[in-house]
């Protein structure tokens, strides 16, 4: 295909004969499907005259194709090939990239550009003058592998593919560990193959090492990708390790295929050793697991809508009476009536009956609630203040100069007394003090809206904290632990697994998960387990211990779990937002002209927002929906490219924040200002939910 992708940019490319230089690039072919190679050519022309004044080579700039891997391809050797047009003969310089698509879609190929410099005279100290060339912006289509006659055990493999297995030995005894590798390899961009299944009916299988080798010497890359399993055989005899299937697309005949590996005897003998899963007698204790399922977390309380109503609600009582206040304030014209009394009292002009229990009633109404009746029937006033906190005696008095009012208005106009004036004045002021305090029938419906929404948030609120993992997670975890006590640390990494799956929320299961994982040595699924539970429990002082065991940095301000809980900030700053609204309430209703609501209500408004937000940002931080754990083998690249500048080699359970994704990878950036690029599937999400 080398040759031919030359002699077709050599043969196709369009030359302008009257420039001395022609620089053009193609692409074949210009429909591919996702994985397969597209040959890239450029083409630079160089006209015979041209060679002979060039001092010094062109200088050529490939184009950055985005979302494609690349591998740049060998020159030919030997002389390079040479076309002529009329009388001109051009000779030409091809450049190759193999590209390879890594996603269905549409992509544009930038220019690639070509500088060089010319004598303007034959002169060796003569001056040079600068030329730049482009060539041709291209486009490729990437389609994605088709549905029709696709086989379920598919893993998106794209090639021209061969399978082999082999194992490291081929006579052991039970429970020695056999190195089981599967070879892919063929007409593929083989660093993208997918791990193929094996399934070992006679042991476990524990996933190892991966190794790729990539041949870019001809047109048409190559290589060879390697799978490693450490089989541990549990019974004896000759046993067959059962051919590997690997399905794979095949863009050359556009079908799907399959490559099927041949089956491998081993023969395993009676030892010593105890069976899958189990573990010498003289091993190190491993860590304790939590034996108690208390069941999922709760959901966050502030994620309710009963929350969010009575954070709604709380104001409204305040708004309600202030407003009240500010109506009345306007009907009123006229001054208070204990205003009105007072300066009767103190008045020297007399004043007739009519105009003295007019103002010692309308005193009265004022302060208290009088229905019409209470005045006409003899004794209802006393009764209205005595249920008011009014004393007996006070009552009476007030009572009897009622009656005397009403003789002398309505009766036959007796002159007043002159004290009756100061004496209408000194019973009122005494019952004023005497009575209860004054809280206005807006008020007390406030009072009482905002104690009612309490009291249904709250029994949301309990009614969410009863809610707990159903009984066959709580199984799970059981029998998990049960597993792990008899070492069998596979089964109880799947139990543990099983209960986090049915119990997302579940702290106890996310914690023992990470631990099984961690005594089968796999760090990044224990660091995946351990984050989850320190997430989910703020105060989880034993998952940061945990943490603290692996080597990647786990305390840093990126890995770091929240040591507070989102929802006990966001509880205080309800209870701080829930008494400022009760303080601006008090104020309107005692209508404080000192300050108080001022003076009380603003701080704890400040710091109801000032909660709201913490609790907003540790909500987001304990959801760790752009953290991810580093796999074994993963490395941390300058640029998204396999070919490209690595620049170091990640620890298992790395934890790295995933700022940007670019087709198959992922731009990351972990503690100790490290910044780069890592393929995608090196990554697993610490959130829960993806």
């Amino acid at each position: 295909m080398g040759v031919i992708a030359q002699l077709a940019i050599v043969s196709h490319a369009t030359l302008d004969t009257a420039a001395p230089v022609n620089f053009h690039a193609m692409v074949l072919p210009e429909t591919v499907f996702v994985g397969q190679q597209v040959t890239y050519q450029v083409g630079v022309f160089l006209d015979d005259e041209l060679r002979l004044r060039l001092r010094r080579n062109p200088e050529f700039v490939p184009p950055e194709p985005q979302a494609m891997l690349t591998y740049d391809l060998p020159t030919a050797s030997g002389a390079p090939p040479t076309r002529r047009v009329g009388t001109h003969e051009y000779e030409v310089h091809v450049f190759e990239r193999a590209m390879f698509p890594l996603e269905a879609g549409h992509y544009t190929i930038p220019a690639a550009q070509l500088s060089y410099s010319l004598p303007l005279s034959l002169s060796f100290f003569s001056r040079e003058e600068s030329h730049t060339l482009a060539a041709e912006s291209l486009s490729v289509v990437a389609l994605p592998p088709p549905m029709a006659g696709r086989p379920p055990d598919y893993g998106g493999a794209v090639g021209e593919l061969h399978a082999g297995a082999r194992l490291d030995m081929h006579r052991v005894r039970v429970g020695d560990p056999v190195l089981v590798t599967v070879e892919v390899d063929g007409r593929a961009n083989v660093k993208l193959l997918p791990r193929p299944a094996l399934i070992v009916p006679w042991g476990s299988a524990v996933v190892a090492q991966e190794r790729v080798r990539v041949d870019t010497s001809s047109a048409d890359v190559r290589g060879t990708k390697e799978f490693d399993w450490v089989v541990t055989p549990r019974d004896t005899g000759a046993l067959v390790l059962p051919p590997v299937r690997y399905p794979y697309f095949n863009p050359y005949t556009e079908r799907y295929e399959v490559a099927v590996t041949a089956p491998a005897t081993l023969v395993v003998g009676v030892g010593s050793l105890a069976p899958i899963d189990s573990v010498r007698a003289d091993a190190p204790p491993p860590l304790a697991v939590r034996t108690v399922y208390h069941g999922e977390v709760p959901e966050p309380p502030f994620t309710t809508p009963g929350f969010a109503l009575l954070a709604v609600a709380a104001p409204l009582p305040a708004l309600v009476m202030t407003a009240g206040r500010r109506r009345r304030r306007r009907r009123k014209v006229a001054p208070p009536a204990a205003v009105v009394l007072r300066a009767m009292a103190r008045s020297r002009t007399s004043c007739d009956a009519p105009t003295l229990r007019r103002a010692f009633v309308a005193a009265l109404a004022e302060r208290f609630a009088l229905p019409p009746r209470t005045l006409a029937e003899p004794g209802g006033l006393a009764r209205v203040l005595r249920r008011e906190g009014v004393t007996g005696p006070t009552g009476l008095r007030a009572d009897g100069l009622l009656a005397r009012l009403d003789e002398a208005a309505y009766g036959n106009g007796a002159p007043l007394a002159d004290d009756l004036r100061e004496t209408a004045y000194a019973i009122y002021r005494s019952v004023a003090q005497e009575a209860r305090s004054p809280v206005s029938s807006t008020a007390a419906r406030g009072l009482v809206v905002l104690a009612t929404v309490g009291l249904i948030a709250g029994g949301a609120f309990g009614a969410i904290a009863e809610t707990g993992s159903g009984a066959l997670a709580a199984q799970e975890f059981q029998e998990g632990v049960a597993a792990y006590s008899g070492r069998h640390y596979r089964e109880a990494v799947t139990r543990f697994a099983a209960a986090a799956r049915l119990a997302p929320r579940a702290t106890d299961a996310w914690a023992n998960a990470g631990t099984a994982a961690w005594a089968l040595s796999d760090t990044s699924d224990a660091v995946i387990g351990w984050q989850r539970a320190a997430r989910l429990d703020a105060l989880a002082d034993d998952m940061r211990d945990r943490l603290a065991l692996v080597r990647a940095p786990q305390d840093g301000w990126l890995a770091a779990p929240p040591r507070v809980s989102a929802s006990l900030v966001a509880n205080v700053a309800l209870g701080c937002w829930l008494l400022a609204c009760l303080t601006w309430a008090v104020g309107a209703v005692r209508r404080n002209r000192t300050g108080g609501g001022l003076r009380f209500g603003a701080p704890l408004t400040a710091l109801a927002v000032a909660g709201a937000l913490a609790a907003a940002w540790l909500d987001e931080t304990a959801a760790a929906k752009h953290l991810s754990v580093v796999s074994p083998g993963a490395v941390l690249y300058a640029s998204p490219a396999l070919v490209a500048e690595r620049l170091s080699a990640l620890d298992a359970g790395d934890v790295a924040r995933i700022n940007g994704r670019e087709g198959a990878w992922v731009r990351v950036q972990l503690s100790g200002d490290r910044d780069g690029w890592v393929e995608v599937e090196r990554l697993t999400s610490i959130a829960r939910d993806q």
